[in-house]
């Protein structure tokens, strides 16, 4: 075996760290649905970030591609039909879902591969409680219908997208 000898060296210079794309689903929800503009940044482009940012335009707001980032502006008015291409992106479609339902009183969601294979019965049981019009099916999942103010109760086991796309949704809500 040959011998290796390892000498000390400085080094300088930079390393950027990629953000978390889980972080940055929900630094981009959170911004987009503030008051006042705000930026993101940095963010690493990717399709799941586009299909959340195209998320946004869907639900009338504004989004900004800049340098380092993204420029958010929050919906207006929502519109009266949103449809929303998820891609194959499952935290686009957790976070949205009840965003749609406490903006636009709900929406059409599509998305590719095995997306819409994915379990949304956390979503379900809570939307069917309340009367909501919850269908999914390999085309697509609509939900219809208004979501009320109250107490949620999720199992501990359950994804934190379920929980993080409530928590987006319920400063949405009238009271």
């Amino acid at each position: 075996m040959a011998e290796v000898t390892y000498r000390p060296a400085h080094v300088k210079g930079e390393v950027r760290i990629p953000p978390s794309k889980s972080a940055a689903h929900r630094a981009l929800l959170s911004a987009a649905l503030c008051k006042t503009p705000c930026r993101v940044g940095p963010i690493d482009h990717s399709a799941d970030m586009e299909a959340t940012l195209n998320g946004v335009c869907a639900m009338g707001g504004t989004v900004k591609a800049e340098e380092n980032g993204v420029l958010c502006i929050a919906p207006g008015t929502a519109p009266q039909s949103v449809t929303v291409d998820c891609g194959e992106s499952g935290s686009t479609l957790r976070f949205l879902i009840p965003v749609a339902l406490a903006l636009a009183g709900g929406g059409v969601f599509t998305g590719r591969g095995r997306l819409m294979e994915r379990p949304q019965s956390v979503y379900e049981t809570l939307y069917r409680e309340q009367d909501l019009r919850f269908e999914q099916n390999s085309a697509g999942l609509t939900v219809e219908g208004a979501l009320t103010p109250g107490e949620y109760r999720l199992a501990g086991n359950v994804s934190s997208q379920f929980i993080s796309g409530l928590l987006f949704a319920t400063p949405l809500m009238e009271a």
